[in-house]
């Protein structure tokens, strides 16, 4: 190991005088202190980006499942709402198609008066 007056003259200026080895400590203290801090920022930033595509990755694969449900749901509504399906059942309940000639339109009933006359 070097003894600390060899250490002491990396510091030396040219004109052969050298800082107080106060100053040189503190200084020295400083740039670890600095170091270390960019090391602990960089490391978080690290983690934060880890923990942002852990998350991506579960919202994918959420959306993909939400996606496959909808599909799943659209293809349901459009095989109960089948005209075939539905004439098929009014039929088994006895229902039958209404002559043209038997439908008739109602006056639109005028909900605010209506409820005044209740």
């Amino acid at each position: 190991m070097q003894s600390p007056a060899v250490v002491y003259r990396i510091f030396q200026r040219a004109d052969g005088t050298a800082p107080s080895v106060r100053a040189v400590v503190i200084s020295l203290v400083i740039a670890a202190a600095l170091v270390t801090a960019i090391g602990v920022v960089r490391v978080a930033r690290q983690h934060e980006v880890l923990r942002l595509g852990f998350e991506l990755s579960r919202m994918s694969e959420r959306v993909g499942r939400m996606q496959e449900a909808r599909r799943g749901l659209e293809l349901e509504l459009a095989t109960l709402a089948a005209p075939d399906r539905i004439r098929r059942l009014a039929t088994q309940l006895g229902m039958a198609p209404v002559a043209p000639n038997r439908i008739r339109a109602l006056p639109a009933i005028d909900r605010a008066a209506a409820g005044e006359a209740r």
